[in-house]
């Protein structure tokens, strides 16, 4: 393999991507959209990509044109032999898929932490290892790109390898560790860390490059992890979203289209929407969608504000598909004190959070911590100006309206304070009440750039810069 200096400026490279889910065909978080997104823009570039990935309950291989290998391939995890078949596939631009099936790691869920430690555990140890055979016996490879604490198992699964390694965080420094017996399961495929086994911390320690969505939460993270990493290995490089799926011009999940030069169709889904959710159908009333990723701290904020946003003209839709049973009851009491205003939804499939993003007018986007983003650039892509904690990635693709809303993309708030929350919230909502200037903002958010073009030539440049070294 040539490995020049400059050589990879005249041929194209071919990446490997390893990840626990990828969009379509499973999970729904920023690792899934990161990982059937960036390898499409690279696609884009001319480069070769092929994502390895677990067969889940969901993923038909009929449906997706996916193709059985005879032979299987075999690993062994805690004293036992594993055997995953070997399905591959291509996506119509151009992506190669490998997907390895379990019968009872994998094909029994659809989300692969969701069980005891034991389970999960054992489910990562076997597909890193099987998805190290797996790109081990893969020919003309140019680089390995894995994804989160399970991308970690699977790097310290590969071992030494010339091929050059990043690894990408999609929730920070947020990791899972196992324990005693079951901590043994990944054998010497993760690093010791107070007694117990850290697959993520072994990935950081094995990655060339590691990469976060967002350079202010590369910077804050530097000094967490400067204990198991060179920090000047850390590089942020912002995500974007795939506008061939988030586009209200196509998007197949909506009863009306729209773009930035016609709104009508916007206006038209949120009436669809106030009667689906039997809420009062008010065009003149600004609709607000809590966004389901701001569970947790940021949830349990807004439900100490809620009471006093909803003395205002305002319907709010709370999306708490995976929060605390406490914060769902208030939710809930909120919903039947505030019929007309306020809607719970506990679970929302794939075309409801298309169709919800499109009604709003408005978007509350308010994690603690936001290493990667996602919700927001969707918020602009479908004139839904968000309203964000000013941290990480938010901060990155949220700039601050001004008074007049002659320039901004959204409304901030600082500290993560339950005040500085409620005090963006109502600047929002008098925005909305200027119907010509709040129009005007509408139309400018859904025009920002949050194509993976450029993310991806940033990608291409790492990969490139890493080469060149290697080389």
């Amino acid at each position: 393999m040539d490995r020049a200096l400059g050589s990879y400026g005249r041929r194209h490279m071919h990446a490997i991507f390893v990840t626990a889910e990828i969009t379509p065909y499973s999970g729904a978080g920023p690792a899934a959209e990161v990982c059937g997104a960036l390898p499409k823009g690279l696609r884009s570039l001319d480069h070769a990509v092929t994502v390895v990935s677990p067969l889940y309950r969901s993923i038909d291989p009929d449906a997706h044109s996916l193709a059985r290998r005879l032979s299987k391939v075999e690993v062994e995890v805690g004293g036992e032999t594993q055997a995953c078949e070997i399905y591959t596939g291509r996506t119509v631009s151009g992506v190669e898929l490998i997907f390895l099936g379990h019968e009872t790691l994998f094909h029994g869920t659809d989300d692969f932490e969701l069980g005891d430690d034991e389970t999960v555990a054992r489910r990562a140890a076997v597909f890193a290892r099987a998805a190290a055979k797996v790109v081990s016996d893969l020919e003309d490879v140019d680089l390995v790109h894995a994804h989160d604490w399970v991308g970690g198992a699977f790097l310290a699964a590969l071992g030494e390898t010339a091929l050059p390694t990043v690894l990408t965080l999609h929730r920070g420094a947020e990791q899972r560790r196992f324990g005693g017996a079951v901590g043994e399961l990944f054998g010497d495929a993760a690093a010791d860390v107070d007694g117990a086994k850290a697959p993520l911390v072994a990935g950081l320690k094995r990655a060339q490059r590691v990469t976060v969505s967002s350079p202010r939460a590369a910077d804050a993270l530097r000094g967490t992890l400067a204990d198991v990493m060179d920090p000047e290995a850390l590089v942020g490089i912002p995500a974007g979203i795939d506008a061939s799926i988030w586009n209200p011009l196509t998007d197949p999940h909506l009863p009306h289209r729209f773009d930035p030069v016609d709104l009508g169709g916007k206006a038209k889904c949120k009436a669809e929407l106030q009667r689906d959710l039997e809420l009062p159908v008010e065009a003149e009333v600004p609709m607000v969608a809590l966004e389901e990723r701001s569970n947790g701290a940021g949830l349990e904020l807004f439900v100490k504000i809620a009471s006093q946003i909803l003395r205002n003209q305002v319907q709010l839709v709370f999306v708490a598909a995976d929060s605390p049973e406490p914060l769902v009851e208030r939710l809930d009491e909120l919903d039947e004190r505030w019929p007309d205003q306020a809607a719970l939804l506990t679970e929302a499939d794939e075309e409801l959070r298309h169709q919800l993003v499109a009604a709003a007018d408005l978007v509350l986007v308010a994690p603690e911590t936001a290493p990667s983003g996602g919700p927001e650039m969707r918020a602009h892509r479908y004139g839904a100006v968000p309203i964000v904690h000013h941290v990480d990635a938010l901060a990155d693709s949220v700039v601050d309206c001004d008074a007049k809303l002659d320039t901004g993309t959204g409304f901030a708030f600082g500290a993560f304070d339950a005040d500085e929350m409620l005090a963006a919230v109502r600047r929002a909502l008098g925005a909305y009440r200027q119907p010509e200037a709040f129009e005007a903002l509408q139309r400018r958010v859904m025009r920002v750039d949050h194509s993976w073009d450029r993310s991806a030539r940033l990608y291409e440049g790492l990969y490139r810069e890493l080469l060149e070294s290697d080389g």
